[in-house]
């Protein structure tokens, strides 16, 4: 790891900050309905009540993710049964800009054990727009590999490790070139980008977490970042991130999970 100049005193701090992730790659495919993937459907009991919004709108599934499938998985994220993440079907996917951590147009639903018997999953489900408005433009299988990475440029605590941010109180132009030069060596290190569980998080803007807001949310649950081999697209080519606190996630409560996505 070749840091910059400027940042080699904090090469120890950053160091420690190096954790595990489940980088996740795809393609365009059809899918089973036990099967990890974007988009598509999910797997659903019929005696169970769809998700939707209190307005009785239903929600679209983004990810599912079954760690039964996974030959190896990460520190206190689940080993088996099948997570879930469903969204609203408009135009800014199901955020909420006053509470993301607010579960109405947006829900995270772990099932915990799978019904084996297949006549009890539902089939016939809700129908939405077009494909093209959604982020994830087409159903996709997707497979995980076992990675690690530094703490990124885009995560807040960055900041409070290095002070970087201080260069840019003085207002000079010197200051804010070098304060963008920095960042920018950093970013090849470790920028967080790409779709993954675990690691850390990128951001197009701004972390939501950096004015004190969430403060419990320290970890990264799930990011699902613009990609062209999985026509996947934010917006203007941006990102999205739920996060989770650490309790929460040891004890597989997913009720209180903050979701962001921004873009350029």
């Amino acid at each position: 790891m070749e840091l910059p100049l400027q940042l080699q005193q904090h090469a120890n701090a950053l160091a420690e900050t190096k954790k595990p992730c489940l980088i996740i790659k795809g393609k365009p495919e059809s899918t089973t309905p036990l099967q990890s993937k974007f988009s598509g459907k999910a797997y659903w009991l019929k005696a169970d009540a769809y998700p939707a919004t209190l307005n009785g709108e239903p929600l679209r599934l983004l990810a599912q993710i079954n760690f039964s499938e996974m030959e190896e998985t990460i520190p206190d994220y689940p080993t088996e049964g099948i997570l879930q993440f469903f969204v609203a079907d408009d135009d800014v996917y199901g955020l909420n800009f006053d509470d993301g951590t607010n579960q109405d147009t947006f829900r995270v639903i772990y099932h915990e054990t799978i019904e084996t018997d297949q006549s009890k999953w539902m089939t016939d489900f809700p129908e939405f727009g077009n494909e093209n408005y959604f982020p994830v433009e087409k159903e996709c299988a997707i497979s995980f590999d076992v990675s690690e990475e530094l703490m990124s440029s885009s995560d807040y605590r960055f900041n409070i490790i290095t002070e970087v941010d201080k260069l840019l109180e003085s207002g000079t132009d010197e200051d804010y070139a070098e304060h963008d030069e920095i960042m920018d060596a950093y970013h090849e290190i470790s920028s967080g980008q790409g779709c993954k569980l675990g690691g850390y998080p990128f951001f197009t803007q701004e972390d939501p977490r950096t004015n004190g807001d969430y403060p419990n949310h320290d970890l990264l649950l799930l990011q699902v970042d613009s990609d062209d081999d999985m026509n996947i697209m934010w917006g203007d080519t941006g990102v999205a991130n739920f996060f989770i606190s650490s309790e929460d996630l040891k004890n597989r409560d997913f009720s209180k999970v903050l979701y962001n996505w921004d873009c350029y």
